[in-house]
């Protein structure tokens, strides 16, 4: 049998459980969906109404991809990053005889590899950032997790954030060699022949360990 005074708490114990449940919701990441439906692209959120792109003349889908709140889609023309949270389409368009070599998504990122640029889409802001590519510079791997992406040159390594804009570049001095890279989904630790570089998501900027 309760006590009165367990009577007593027992409003105050269900309160807390209620407003622990209620915080736990509203921290909930809701994944999106992407699809086409004839002549557009749509976004289906886990919660609110479909956000519809329109393609346009002769404009056709390439591919389409989604991982959490984040959603890419290809067309013959540009490249569509949807933001659950901004709840939006924002695109940036490619550049004649421009062409999509690869791309790497996570929740919060997506970067996209072309033979001209590398482009990334920070889902929080519903922006895209682009980085031109040396005539000689070939792009070697696109590694990372939920808040940093990196992409691997043969001149230098390109960090992108999701809560920093643009791009952050190291360039390789001569003759260094990329042994190993090291990743958490906020830290980039690249080791090379010469020395110890490391990129953390919420500073901006390369920093070398010595």
């Amino acid at each position: 049998m309760l006590s009165i005074t367990s009577l007593a708490t027992l409003p105050l114990i269900i309160m807390v459980a209620l407003g622990s449940s209620s915080a736990i919701a509203e921290v909930r990441q809701v994944d999106v969906l992407i699809t086409v439906v004839k002549d557009r692209i749509v976004a289906l959120p886990g919660a609110g109404s479909p956000v519809e792109e329109p393609l346009g003349v002769n404009e056709t889908i390439v591919t389409t991809a989604a991982q959490g709140p984040a959603g890419f889609a290809q067309t013959t023309r540009r490249l569509l990053g949807f933001s659950s949270g901004l709840r939006r389409w924002t695109e940036v368009q490619l550049g004649i005889e421009e062409h999509i070599e690869r791309h790497h998504m996570s929740p919060r990122l997506l970067i996209v590899q072309t033979n001209r640029r590398v482009h990334g889409f920070q889902e929080s802001r519903g922006h895209w950032f682009s980085e031109a590519l040396g005539p000689n510079e070939t792009v070697k791997q696109l590694k990372g997790r939920t808040h940093v992406i990196v992409a691997i040159t043969s001149e230098r390594a390109l960090a992108f954030s999701a809560f920093t804009g643009g791009f952050f570049a190291v360039r390789w001095s001569a003759n260094e060699q990329m042994q190993s890279i090291d990743q958490t989904n906020d830290v980039t630790v690249i080791r090379t022949t010469t020395r110890q570089l490391t990129f953390r998501s919420q500073t901006g900027g390369w920093t070398e360990l010595r």
